[in-house]
């Protein structure tokens, strides 16, 4: 078994200890990915408040947990066989030429957190939970520190749960969890999945290469397109003072919104995201006072088998350009999902790229591009997992979740499957959107979802459901 890691981070908690993992594997150095970028300038941007974007999970070990050794050992194998596990990233020039060098040899050092042989599942998974949140406390130094942070969590001096921490630079919520996966494997002495591993460097190759040129070309034509479909007008004015803190995000768990999604993707032939970004759009679209307007999409980007066996960064944004028509409900999910799928078809590009034409775009234009409203649907399988039986409404309403002083999003609607709850969250600039009348948007989200399941709706009803102005 490794040794106590010496120059492990100061902790007084005698319950506490580091282990030190040593590993060796092929190295190399390169320019980082596509994905990676997408996410290096939010990073700088946001500084120390990156941390909160970190990608957190417990590994959970059935009775009676292994031993720290062989649990050490399978992490490092791990790192052994997935270069962003070993992987610093740095701008050493200044100029934005970020690189990526894949480490041949080095250690992590993996906090083990011992509860006692009496503590119960309970008490074993709540510690987890919060020395996972306080490995991801701190924002990760991508120069000098590997992307990923290792906490085991020890009952009876055996491991009962591994907290992981991803940097949201190195990884996206796809790649998190395919290391979590393959984590669990390992420990569980289970064989790898067939078929070779695609590494981070492979990929930026490719995307060098005049296969990945073409693939960035086509990407910023669709863009370009869809682009010049957005009139040069200007918004709604906004409201001033905004509230405190500006931008506010709250949460909705209601399955039966979920169950009610389901029923109109089924009538409609298309998807639960579908449905709910259709409403996203309308939404922003009121709140804009524009008829017309842009969303980006979260596109993870997984298309190919090769890709979905990439742990790292991937996802970055697609578009979707919403027209609020005077159809019903159903006949708008069917638009928005024919273009919205040519939209995630083209999410794969250089970020430069896109930069440098919105800024071309905007050269020609009165009102610039406003590109702050999101949709993220965060589900893994991009599907509900309903629980058996009928489908509950929230029991709660919406709640608040955190503020910020600032950020890159002035509207996004996200889709997340927590264990057996379905949830949909809501992000807005309270200068665009009261802070009062988000849970408002959630909740009528809730109520017109319940109504439209049984039978198509005017679009043009749904902003005022949805508590908003008319359009």
């Amino acid at each position: 078994m490794p040794v106590t890691g010496s120059g492990a981070p100061a902790d007084t908690d005698t319950r506490l200890s580091w282990q030190a993992v040593p590993f060796r594997a092929e190295g190399g150095s390169g320019p980082v990915t596509w994905g990676q970028l997408h996410m290096w300038h939010p990073m700088l941007r946001y500084g120390a408040a990156f941390a909160t974007l970190s990608l957190r999970q417990v590994v959970a070990l059935p009775a009676p947990g292994v031993e720290v050794g062989e649990c050490l050992d399978a992490i490092r194998e791990l790192v052994e066989t997935h270069q962003a596990l070993r992987t610093r990233f740095a701008d050493r020039s200044g100029t934005g030429d970020v690189r990526q060098d894949v480490a041949a040899e080095g250690t992590h050092l993996v906090e083990v957190y011992e509860t006692g042989e009496h503590a119960s599942d309970g008490a074993v998974a709540a510690v987890a939970e919060r020395r996972g949140r306080k490995l991801a406390a701190e924002p990760f130094r991508h120069s000098h520190e590997w992307p990923v942070r290792f906490g085991l969590v020890c009952r009876g001096r055996r491991v009962r749960a591994v907290a992981v921490v991803c940097s949201h630079v190195a990884f996206d919520a796809w790649a998190a969890d395919l290391v979590g996966g393959a984590l669990r494997r390992l420990i569980a002495g289970e064989p790898a999945p067939p078929g070779g591993i695609w590494q981070p460097l492979d990929q930026a190759a490719h995307e060098r290469s005049e296969r990945g040129r073409r693939e960035d070309a086509r990407a910023m034509r669709h863009w370009r397109a869809r682009l010049a479909e957005v009139p040069d007008t200007a918004p709604r004015p906004a409201d001033d003072p905004p509230a405190a803190p500006p931008i506010q995000q709250w949460w909705l768990t209601s399955n039966a919104l979920a169950a009610a999604s389901v029923a109109v993707a089924e009538r409609t032939r298309t998807s639960t995201s579908a449905v709910l970004l259709t409403l996203a759009a309308t939404a922003l679209s009121a709140i804009r006072g524009q008829r017309t307007v842009p969303l980006k999409l979260i596109a993870g980007n997984r298309l190919t088998d090769r890709q979905q066996r990439l742990a790292t960064s991937a996802a970055q944004d697609a578009l979707l350009v919403f027209e609020r028509a005077d159809v019903g409900l159903d006949e708008a999910v069917r638009e928005v999902y024919r273009r919205s799928t040519s939209g995630y078809m083209r999410g794969a590009y250089d970020p430069r790229s896109l930069a440098a034409l919105t800024d071309e775009l905007n050269g020609e234009r009165r009102h610039p591009l406003d590109l702050t409203g999101y949709f993220n649907d965060a589900r893994l399988a991009h599907a509900w997992a309903l629980p058996p039986g009928p489908a509950a409404p929230s029991s709660r309403g919406p709640t608040f979740v955190r503020g910020y002083e600032r950020n890159d999003m002035g509207f996004c609607l996200v889709l997340a499957q927590q264990g057996p709850d379905c949830q949909v969250s809501l992000l807005a600039d309270t200068t665009r959107l009261p802070a009062d009348r988000i849970p408002v948007l959630l909740s009528g989200l809730e109520s017109l979802l319940c109504e439209a399941a049984h039978h198509d709706l005017p679009l043009h009803e749904v902003p005022s459901t949805l508590g908003l102005p008319p359009p």
